[in-house]
């Protein structure tokens, strides 16, 4: 099996009913971790318990989840061609721009979760059919 190191997960293009085309890619492994890496904070504290007479350290991690569901959406939507608005204008494709859609727009959002579970299937079935040979 020949894998291009330049082009590990560059995404896959799907076209979308009525004109226009998203490039979609699935987050899993080192990229999910470093965006949960920008999203989570270690909140530390002392706690004394009066009966033993002990210090205890908790550590509490706090996750920003609307900024986790930002950048993977960013991660996930890596380009999209020919989205305009109703003024016909391009819809540029920036982060704000796919979290609006994304939380705005239900046929968007189908339409990328969609391709994502596709994606998935696609991959699943890969993985099969290499652990058979």
């Amino acid at each position: 099996m020949i894998i291009d190191l330049d082009k590990l997960n560059v995404g896959t293009w799907f076209s979308m009913e009525g004109g226009g085309q998203v490039c979609i890619r699935v987050c899993a492994g080192d990229d999910y971790r470093m965006i949960r890496d920008q999203v989570v904070k270690v909140r530390s504290e002392i706690v004394f318990d009066p009966k033993t007479r002990q210090a205890q350290r908790l550590k509490e991690e706090v996750i920003d989840d609307r900024l986790l569901t930002e950048l993977l959406w960013d991660f996930c939507i890596v380009e999209w061609k020919d989205l305009y608005d109703a003024n016909e204008k391009p819809i540029p494709c920036t982060r704000e721009m796919k979290s609006l859609l994304m939380g705005r727009s239900p046929k968007f959002f189908t339409f990328v979760s969609g391709c994502l579970d596709r994606l998935r299937e696609i991959e699943s079935a890969e993985a099969e059919a290499l652990e058979k040979n």
